[in-house]
């Protein structure tokens, strides 16, 4: 039993190091006490946010005209309005061209993620959603998906689809 142990010990030690190796190659910075690793002992002392905490903030996000510090002076709600839409569409610049774009409302859009969305047909998840937003019909920066920030603007926006039957890659849903 003794052998065993070592021998898996030894096992994932190898894999470890091999992965540590690979990420040195690759130049993959490895997150550290010194370059901003956070242990145990820290995160127990961070404050606690809660779903319902998290959800409040998103919506105060969700109005602000200054997210993403965008320069349309415009928020989430300007298109989607409680979470709906106003209707119609918006205009969207891809590759040189001008498209208009319908408006979805948000009403159950995230129990339909991860999708397929965009011109160039990739598969996001919500909260890369709410970034193209930002930056696309917003002219904004992305938020860091690491963030509160963008936990909380995907808290509010998944709370729009509460009761909602997860369907991924489901189309979106028009007015």
């Amino acid at each position: 039993m003794k052998i065993a142990k070592v021998l898996l010990l030894a096992g994932s030690v190898a894999v470890l190091l091999g992965m540590v190796t690979y990420a040195s190659a690759q130049g993959i910075k490895l997150l550290t006490p010194e370059n901003g690793m956070v242990g145990m002992g820290t995160m127990a002392d961070l404050p606690i946010i809660t779903l319902r905490t998290s959800t409040k903030a998103g919506k105060e996000m969700f109005n602000d005209t200054t997210l993403g510090m965008n320069t349309t002076g415009q928020s989430c709600a300007t298109c989607h309005s409680a979470g709906g839409s106003i209707g119609g569409t918006a205009p969207m610049k891809w590759k040189g061209m001008e498209m208009q774009v319908a408006i979805p409302t948000l009403k159950g859009a995230a129990a339909h993620f991860p999708a397929v969305r965009g011109p160039m047909k990739v598969v996001t998840d919500l909260m890369g959603m709410n970034n193209m937003c930002i930056m696309t019909f917003m002219k904004g920066r992305p938020l860091n998906k690491n963030s509160h920030q963008a936990i909380d603007l995907e808290s509010y926006v998944a709370s729009l689809s509460k009761g909602k039957r997860y369907d991924p890659g489901a189309e979106k849903t028009l007015p």
